[in-house]
C-alpha cells in the first residue's frame, strides 16, 4: 500500500505558485490513499476553506484527513465554543476521525484539536482506550497507522506545549504492540522510533513538514510518500529545494518486529 501524507497547507497563507507542482507530484506517487494530518486552512473562514476544497477536488485520489487547530475558529467565539469543527465538517469531511482498512495496513484518524486551546493538541482517554483496542486486535497482522494533527512528542529543543494526555497515550499503546504516528503542526520533518519509558521502540513517528505554507521554520515545503508492504515500511521525503519543483531529499527504512521498529537497509 502506497500513502501520501500532507499536512499544514494552511490555505490563507499557502504558496500559489506550489500548489500545482504539489498536485502533480501526488499524481506521479501514484497513492492507494492520501492522507491529510490537519491545518487546511490559516484562520477558518469560509473563503480559506473553499481554496483547500478546491485543491481536494483536483487530487483525483482517495483521501482522508483530519482536522489541525487551524481549522478550528479563533477569533469566532461562540462558534468556536459551540461548534468548533462546524466549518470543517461542511467544507472537508463531516468525519474527524476516519479509518481505512487494506490488505497491509489499518489506518485510524485521531481527532486532537481543542476549543479551548489555540496550539495545544489534546487527546482523551476514551480516544486512547479506543486506538489501544485497535492496535490488539490487529496483533502485528497489519500495520497500524495512525494520523493526528498534533505529534505525541516534541524534541527538547521545540518551543511549543506537547499535547495532553500524549504522554500517557504513548505509554498505553507501547503496551498494546507496534504502531506508527503521522503527523504535522511543527512544519519540521522528523522520522523515528520514540523510545518509551519501558525501553520499548513500538511507536515509528513521521512528522510531517508544511507542504504550502509560507512559514517554514528553515525547513523546506514537503510531504512524504510512505510505502507499507508486510512488516516494512518506507519513507521518502519530497521537498522544495527550488524552482517550484518537489524532489526526493531523504529515504528511510523500517521493519516491525515484536520488539518494536528497527532500522532496514533501502531498498
Amino acid at each position: 500500500m502506497r500513502l501520501v501524507l500532507l499536512t499544514d497547507l494552511h490555505f490563507g497563507r499557502a504558496q500559489p505558485d506550489l500548489v500545482q507542482p504539489l498536485l502533480d507530484q501526488v499524481a506521479r506517487a501514484n497513492p492507494d490513499l492520501v492522507v491529510i494530518a490537519g491545518d487546511f486552512v490559516q484562520r477558518a473562514r469560509a473563503g480559506q476553506f473553499q481554496m483547500a476544497r478546491a485543491f481536494l477536488d483536483r487530487l483525483g485520489r482517495d483521501w482522508i484527513a483530519v482536522p489541525g487547530n487551524h481549522d478550528v475558529p479563533l477569533y469566532n467565539l461562540p462558534e468556536r465554543v459551540l461548534a468548533p469543527r462546524s466549518a470543517f465538517r461542511r467544507w472537508i469531511t463531516p468525519e474527524t476521525e476516519p479509518e481505512v482498512g487494506a490488505d497491509d495496513a489499518r489506518i485510524v484518524g485521531i481527532d486532537t484539536t481543542s476549543r479551548w486551546h489555540h496550539q495545544r493538541g489534546r487527546i482523551s482517554r476514551a480516544q486512547i482506550a479506543r486506538v489501544g483496542r485497535i492496535i490488539e486486535e490487529e496483533g502485528g497482522r497489519r500495520t497500524v497507522i495512525l494520523v493526528a494533527h498534533h505529534p505525541f512528542h516534541h524534541r527538547p529543543e521545540v518551543e511549543k506545549k506537547v499535547m495532553i494526555g500524549g504522554a500517557e497515550a504513548l505509554d498505553r499503546w507501547s503496551d498494546c504492540g507496534p504502531h506508527v504516528i503521522l503527523s504535522g503542526h511543527l512544519h519540521t520533518w522528523a522520522v523515528e522510533p520514540f523510545v518509551s519509558r519501558k525501553s520499548r521502540s513500538m511507536t515509528l513517528q513521521v512528522h510531517c513538514g508544511t507542504g504550502l505554507s509560507t512559514r517554514l521554520r528553515g525547513e523546506p515545503n514537503d510531504f512524504a510518500i510512505i510505502d507499507v508492504e508486510g512488516d516494512r515500511l518506507e519513507i521518502c521525503r519530497m521537498a522544495e529545494t527550488g524552482r517550484n519543483t518537489f524532489t526526493e531529499l531523504a529515504r528511510s527504512s523500517f521493519r516491525r518486529t515484536e520488539v518494536g521498529w528497527r532500522e532496514a537497509g533501502a531498498r
